[in-house]
């Protein structure tokens, strides 16, 4: 067994991505490019609750939809049954991650979300994980589809391992690892 812990993202990642980011940007005018949440936290209230609470009804929409990736419910029972702890960080409200982890065959070690102090891709969420476990950041591994995930990874010196969705980005160059469905991750996490 490679790995002491994993470390999931949530939309994209557990489940088939299904928030759509650029209407979000579009209803809120953010950028092309520009980070969503760095983007809200910079206005002024109320701008800044309203552009919240509009992230929140698509988060919840989303919760309502959503599809779990090919293969996760056999992956995490078997990762669980190993003996590797489950954690997930994402940047949705605790609400809608718990609604995610409800249909879960396993139960998570830690849930971090936005309502944590620091958000992805910052290295803190990654650190507070590793400092719980008790594990080194080479015996950990954050499982993502997006930058976010292998940047705060690799800013907490744990690894990354990018979950390539169908027509979405690539950022394979920056991960340790490139996986495209949970029977390739279980192949990384236990047949090393």
């Amino acid at each position: 067994m490679n790995f002491d812990g994993l470390i999931f993202d949530m939309d994209g990642t557990l489940t088939i991505p299904v928030i759509e980011f650029q209407k979000i940007r579009d209803e809120l005018k953010i950028p092309p490019g520009a980070d969503i949440a760095e983007e809200i936290d910079s206005w002024p209230e109320p701008r800044r609750t309203a552009g919240w609470e509009l992230i929140e009804e698509h988060e919840m929409e989303a919760s309502r939809r959503n599809l779990l990736q090919a293969g996760v419910e056999d992956a995490l029972t078997k990762f669980k049954k190993s003996g590797i702890k489950l954690g997930i960080i994402t940047r949705n409200t605790r609400r809608s991650a718990d609604i995610l982890v409800e249909r879960l065959p396993v139960s998570f070690d830690i849930i971090l979300t936005r309502e944590f102090e620091h958000i992805k891709p910052a290295p803190e969420p990654v650190l507070h994980i590793l400092e719980k476990w008790q594990i080194p950041g080479s015996r950990c591994l954050m499982i993502g589809d997006y930058i976010h995930d292998i940047q705060s990874a690799k800013a907490a010196g744990a690894l990354a391992c990018f979950y390539r969705n169908p027509d979405g980005a690539d950022w394979s160059e920056s991960a340790d690892f490139t996986v495209e469905s949970y029977l390739e991750l279980e192949a990384v996490v236990l047949d090393g």
